[in-house]
């Protein structure tokens, strides 16, 4: 997957670890910028931030890339109306709702879950009990669609997993493995 990491997002969680990215970063040419991921090997993009349908030329490097023949995977929060995204070909969705702990959990623009077709998902970052509850509750009102609880840094990923299997729900419990791998590294 190429990454595409944006600067500046609407949300401020409390257990957000890419602050880096509410400001700073550099300018890059939409043009450039496509054709950078237009042009890397990997079949997949991944668009993410901060929160990066707030970038005011989202919808063209989203048309961009999938004009190149790319898959994009679009990494939100939620709250921004993904309606015109969605109608992109070959864009999908790793959309949050944002749970308790992140102190923006009010943050979800319900409409989005009409948009959301096969190979999208929701994810529900986990940091306690309160967020496991939070979640559980939701799935219920999700249908058919892809649900995955995501531990929170420091979150006993153990736990999680037992919960899941001891509760019967049909979800994906996915750490962040680039964590694992390399630890709290900017830029990985």
């Amino acid at each position: 997957m190429f990454f595409v990491r944006t600067n500046r997002c609407n949300l401020r969680c409390t257990w957000c670890d890419t602050t880096y990215s509410f400001s700073g970063g550099s300018e890059i040419d939409l043009n450039d910028l496509v054709a950078r991921a237009a042009s890397a090997w990997e079949e997949w993009i991944c668009f993410t931030g901060g929160e990066p349908l707030i970038q005011a030329e989202a919808l063209e490097f989203l048309q961009g890339v999938s004009k190149a023949g790319k898959k994009t995977l679009v990494e939100t929060s939620g709250s921004i109306n993904i309606g015109k995204f969605a109608a992109t070909r070959n864009v999908f969705f790793d959309m949050d709702i944002k749970t308790p702990s992140s102190g923006e959990e009010s943050s979800l623009f319900a409409g989005n879950l009409g948009y959301l077709k096969h190979g999208d998902y929701v994810k529900f970052v986990i940091k306690n009990q309160a967020d496991y509850d939070f979640a559980v509750d939701w799935l219920g009102r999700l249908g058919s669609i892809e649900a995955i609880f995501q531990p929170c840094g420091g979150t006993d990923l153990k736990w999680l997993v037992e919960s899941a299997i001891r509760d019967g729900i049909n979800v994906r419990v996915l750490p962040q493995l680039h964590k694992l791998i390399w630890g709290e590294r900017k830029g990985v």
